[in-house]
């Protein structure tokens, strides 16, 4: 019988892509899982007993994007840890950092449409979690023009080049914005086959004056331009009338849509 590095003996043992759940030996050989069975031998050998052996869980949204942030992460069994609803802009010095500073997980960034709106309507070029600074500010919470449009959209295309793994829209922290503008934002990302990660702005039973609904507008989005679309925080920004909000999202995914 082979020996191997280290065995994870008794532990439940589950993986959703194999359908594996139940009590089995995980043997780990350098950095790749080299068998699951029972009563393997290791030279070293954890006992898992009444814990559960998974997959590394993958955060999607995440904004604890440090060094410590990653480490609290791990203890959770986190093992990739995504920024994808703020985003980060210039998602190139976001990840030269991460790189310099040695992150102990899997890491990667949305494009900020936030920070890009924040650049192009009042000319503020604070790169990283700089920008929250200038969230109060309504001069980037307003409605854009067509030309403004354009710059935001190349501006974010030009994030997309440099590595962004999607685009974040925080539209519910710019009440202002015009419809158009999310659906230009949602064609973009079709055509680039990215996902978007939207933080919706209010429903309308919060906020009877809102331009439109949010979860009506991200639905339509997704099903007029077939970009796949995240909902970022589905349940608190729903709140009570979550049943409804679930329900038109289950309408477009059903039409294939996502």
């Amino acid at each position: 019988m082979v020996d191997f590095a280290v065995v994870v003996r008794g532990g439940r043992v589950i993986d959703p892509s194999q359908g594996l759940d139940t009590s089995l030996d995980l043997a780990i050989d350098g950095t790749r899982i080299a068998a699951i069975g029972p009563n393997l031998r290791g030279h070293v050998v954890l006992d898992a007993t009444g814990c559960v052996v998974a997959p590394g869980f993958i955060d999607l949204h995440s904004h604890a994007q440090t060094v410590g942030g990653h480490r609290l992460q791990a203890f959770d069994g986190v093992t990739t840890t995504l920024e994808l609803e703020m985003g980060a802009m210039p998602v190139s010095a976001a990840y030269a950092q991460a790189s310099v500073e040695g992150r102990p997980l899997n890491y990667g960034y949305s494009a900020s449409w936030a920070a890009t709106r924040i650049e192009v309507l009042t000319g503020y070029r604070g790169a990283g979690r700089s920008m929250l600074a200038r969230f109060a500010d309504p001069g980037w919470q307003r409605e854009a023009t067509a030309s403004e449009q354009d710059r935001i959209l190349g501006r974010l295309e030009e994030e997309l080049a440099a590595g962004a793994l999607g685009i974040g829209v925080l539209v519910g922290y710019a009440p202002g914005t015009g419809p158009e503008e999310y659906l230009r934002v949602a064609r973009l990302a079709a055509a680039r086959r990215v996902p978007t990660f939207t933080h919706v702005r209010d429903l309308v039973e919060f906020a009877p004056d809102t331009r439109m609904d949010g979860a009506e507008e991200l639905v339509r989005a997704a099903g007029e331009t077939g970009a796949h679309m995240h909902y970022c925080h589905v349940n608190s920004t729903s709140g009570r009338h979550v049943d409804r909000v679930l329900a038109l999202v289950d309408r477009v995914r059903r039409a294939g849509r996502s």
